[in-house]
């Protein structure tokens, strides 16, 4: 399936570039309409991002994540609405705890 051309990935893109440029392990792919960074990769996911139709924030470019999501706190396994540099800064901080 082609990418959705009404929504806009400039979010899951500049996560995607920021895990690259901090050398954490993540993997980047079509899914859908849209597109999924999966940390570290998507065979052994701790956390997804996803901004496709119908993903929480789809609309206005943000992300939706499943995994690093205080369940508790949310009422849920996701969580929505998110931007490149929250999502980011969970996982970086997971990475720091449990692969450096």
């Amino acid at each position: 399936m082609k990418l959705n051309p009404k929504l806009d990935f400039t979010e899951i893109s500049k996560l995607f570039d920021m895990l690259v440029e901090a050398e954490i392990p993540c993997e980047l792919r079509h899914l859908h309409d849209g597109l999924q960074v999966s940390y570290p990769d998507t065979e052994n996911c701790i956390c997804d991002a996803i901004c496709l139709s119908g993903s929480y924030g789809c609309d206005s470019g943000l992300l939706e994540i499943m995994g690093l999501v205080n369940e508790e706190e949310v009422g849920d396994s996701v969580e929505g609405y998110l931007t490149a540099a929250e999502v980011f800064e969970r996982i970086k901080e997971h990475y720091s705890h449990f692969w450096c």
